[in-house]
């Protein structure tokens, strides 16, 4: 079902948001409805000062329908409650609330695979040095896309810039670990294919950084090169 503005025509802010922030929207949904009564208070306080008395007089006097399910929230509720409850919950929510949205908003990662001919395996392995050196995480914060992070001004808060932070910060140790071992193997592998040990392989990793693959295999020289030859 598509949400409309009652306050402007063409679809509404809330369709935005729920296309950006997905589960997330209905997750602050059912944490408003749950608050204790007296961060349901402060709420209201804030949400009067925003959006004036009115609004948080009938923000109060539709909380027990709203509860009840008798009474649906607006699309224009939806919104103002996406900016201001993720400020009344604690830090370790905020975070469940982030974490979702990393998971439903993951980074394009690059796929690389790199052939090596086992006869001249040297400029294969170079391709492959190269690439294994680029797979590095280096945003200094866990990515979010531009959508997302104006969908809701509270993504901008200290707490949730510190959290994408740590969890890029883990992202990248987990991505060095990885890489290390894999350059490992790449060296083991290299040693084996350049001693003429290894005619046919393959290897392929998955890191947070992306995935290489790599395939060794005497290339088949092209018929044109049989006969010149």
């Amino acid at each position: 079902m598509s949400y409309y503005d009652d306050w402007n025509r063409g679809p509404s802010r809330f369709s935005e948001l729920r296309s950006a922030l997905g589960g997330v929207v209905y997750d602050i949904r059912r944490t408003f409805l749950a608050l204790d009564p007296a961060t349901m208070r402060r709420l209201l306080e804030r949400y009067g000062t925003a959006y004036g008395a009115a609004a948080a007089a009938y923000a109060g006097n539709a909380l027990p329908k709203w509860r009840k399910g008798t009474v649906k929230l607006s699309g224009r509720t939806m919104v103002r409650l996406v900016e201001l409850v993720p400020r009344f919950i604690s830090p370790a929510e905020r975070l469940a609330l982030l974490e979702k949205l990393l998971q439903l908003h993951p980074p394009r990662l690059p796929h690389v695979w790199i052939e090596v001919d086992a006869a001249a395996p040297a400029a294969g392995l170079a391709k492959v040095d190269t690439a294994l050196a680029k797979m590095r995480i280096t945003d200094p914060l866990a990515h979010l896309p531009p959508k997302v992070m104006a969908a809701a001004s509270w993504l901008y808060a200290d707490d949730i810039t510190a959290a994408r932070a740590m969890i890029a910060e883990i992202d990248a140790r987990k991505n060095e670990a990885i890489r290390s071992s894999a350059q490992r193997e790449i060296d083991l592998l290299r040693r084996a294919v350049t001693a003429g040990q290894v005619k046919n392989a393959s290897y392929s990793v998955t890191m947070p950084a992306g995935t290489l693959g790599v395939s060794v295999a005497t290339k088949t020289p092209s018929l044109w090169s049989r006969i010149l030859g």
